[in-house]
């Protein structure tokens, strides 16, 4: 059978896809702002191609160094995680050379104003560094950054000859209240997320069957309220294990449990992308189908039963009856379970190991 896309959104994305797709956004976003920087970087080192050789030769630097972040982008190959470091550590190392040669080499009166600019550029390196790293960690080495360029102008300018120091304190001053700003909201958006990520455990320990790790009743019953609602045709499958009390006093609570799992397995394996199976309690499970003629829906019931009636337990066989149901206009959850419920009866009644349609 065909699948679809299912109409509603049932399941949470797993984790590993979640991550791919942020990756994906990521790498886009680099993409596109490294193209937007390139052409004002070449600007740049052309301007100071034949008024400022050092300054003309760093420029150029930085742009083979845009140009190859731009092709690793493309080529896939290369982790995003890597990539992120080396431009944090290409773009530090391009305002803190160009900050030494400017503070030590240049005459401060002519190079003021793009010490000023070095300044504010710093701004945006503190926010690239807590876009990928650690809070904690883009916090320690903002800190370290600050340090290093306050001591190295305060070098510079103490004596103060030319009355640039009060300048450079505020200046440094402003971007230490600028990381410690950043380094809240950083923590403020921590713990939102650890906030998230423990609402989403708990609802999640509220709705999975810790044994089958499957829907629980809970979960699969706001699931067939929803379709319902929403007046989606949908077919109901009421599973249960024929004559599990045997296996639980021949083998124990602890084999049963076994088996209960084996058993949630081969139905999940085997239904189709847009469909779901829960554990519904004790050794009873409910499939649910949607976007399923009853054609359809009797094939895959005689799937599943196939497919269990094959799981051998020493010189025992493992066997389910099938109750299922179309759901009818009008229908409600508690309609609709007993229509199943009185098919999967109908099954027992006929000597189990079969389905039964209501």
């Amino acid at each position: 059978m065909k699948s679809h896309n299912p109409p509603f959104n049932f399941i949470a994305t797993p984790q590993e896809e979640l991550k791919r797709k942020i990756e994906e956004r990521k790498r886009l976003l680099y993409l596109i702002a490294s193209l937007i920087s390139l052409p004002s970087v070449l600007l740049a080192w052309y301007f100071y191609g034949a008024t400022n050789p050092f300054s003309s030769r760093l420029y150029l630097l930085l742009l083979i160094d845009i140009v190859l972040w731009t092709l690793a982008l493309l080529w896939r190959r290369v982790p995003l995680r890597w990539l992120e470091c080396w431009v944090l550590l290409t773009i530090s190392l391009f305002f803190l050379v160009k900050y030494v040669h400017h503070l030590f080499y240049d005459n401060p009166n002519i190079v003021w104003r793009e010490i000023e600019i070095i300044s504010s550029g710093t701004i945006i390196l503190f926010i690239i560094a807590y876009m990928i790293l650690p809070s904690q960690l883009a916090f320690r080495l903002s800190l370290i950054y600050t340090g290093v360029t306050l001591v190295l102008g305060l070098w510079r300018f103490i004596p103060d000859e030319h009355g640039f120091l009060p300048d450079l304190i505020r200046w440094e001053t402003r971007l230490i209240v600028i990381a410690i700003l950043l380094f809240t909201l950083a923590k403020v958006k921590d713990d939102l997320l650890i906030a998230q990520k423990q609402a989403d455990y708990w609802e999640r320990q509220a709705n999975i069957d810790h044994l089958t790790q499957l829907p629980n009743r809970r979960m699969i019953s706001a699931l067939i309220e929803q379709a319902l609602l929403n007046r989606l045709p949908l077919v109901i499958l009421l599973i249960d294990l024929d004559d599990f009390k045997c296996f639980n006093d021949t083998y124990g609570h602890d084999v049963g449990d076994i088996l209960i799992a084996r058993v949630g397995s081969i139905l999940r394996t085997n239904l189709r992308a847009n469909d779901f199976v829960a554990r519904w309690g004790g050794e009873e499970f409910l499939v649910l189908l949607t976007e399923t003629t009853a054609e359809q829906a009797l094939q895959l019931a005689e799937r599943l039963r196939n497919e269990v009636e094959k799981i051998e337990f020493e010189e025992d066989h493992l066997s389910i009856s099938i109750g299922g149901t179309l759901s009818h206009p009008g229908d409600s959850l508690t309609t609709v379970l007993k229509r199943a419920d009185a098919a999967l009866y109908a099954a027992k009644a006929q000597g189990r190991n079969c389905v039964c349609w209501a």
